[in-house]
């Protein structure tokens, strides 16, 4: 017995013609005797990279001070006590957790705006943030000088601003600063620049 048994399509398996092959997805299947595709020539356009906008670099520059300075004013002292016998106490921001985390918190709400500053962020929000971020760190250093300018000399003890509260306040109005530098529109929403 012998089997004939070609391969399917073969002229020898008697199946006629062989069978078609499947182009993948979006080929168009070339037939004997057809002319074969030719590509285009014109040039395809290429996909427009989207180019990274310009920072505002001096609002963000002057942002990045207004943080600098509001965060170290944090762990600066913010009052010097005058003993009598001549010892001098500097009380630290940071040890007035109650009055120093709302600081820190704000500093740290100015220190985002600031890196979307960085990145070419422009528009109404950055601004506003920026505004805010700086008028409350100057409303929350008056209150605080305010406070200790209030205390009288008592018990031998004279009370007096130190640094801190200044550089914060200084932080501030940087911040308020940058608002006013930055190029973006007065308008809602964000957008980057273009």
């Amino acid at each position: 017995m012998t089997d004939e048994v070609g391969e399917v399509g073969s002229p020898q398996a008697g199946a006629g013609p062989s069978l078609p092959h499947t182009p993948p997805m979006g080929i168009k299947a070339v037939h004997p005797g057809d002319e074969p595709p030719v590509a285009p020539t014109e040039p395809t356009p290429s996909p427009r990279r989207r180019e990274r906008p310009p920072s505002n670099w001096l609002a963000a520059l002057v942002a990045s001070g207004g943080v600098v300075a509001a965060i170290i004013g944090t762990f600066l002292p913010w009052r010097v006590v005058d003993h009598e016998n001549g010892f001098v106490t500097h009380l630290i921001g940071w040890d007035q957790a109650g009055d120093a985390v709302p600081v820190l918190i704000v500093g740290l709400a100015a220190a985002g705006v600031t890196g979307a500053l960085w990145t070419g962020l422009r528009g109404l929000l950055p601004k506003l943030m920026l505004l805010v971020t700086g008028a409350v760190l100057v409303v929350l250093t008056g209150l605080q000088i305010t406070d200790i300018m209030g205390h009288e000399q008592s018990e031998g003890f004279a009370y007096s601003v130190g640094i801190g509260l200044p550089v914060i306040a200084v932080g501030g109005l940087l911040l308020v600063l940058a608002a006013l530098f930055d190029r973006g529109p007065w308008a809602l929403g964000s957008a980057r620049s273009t």
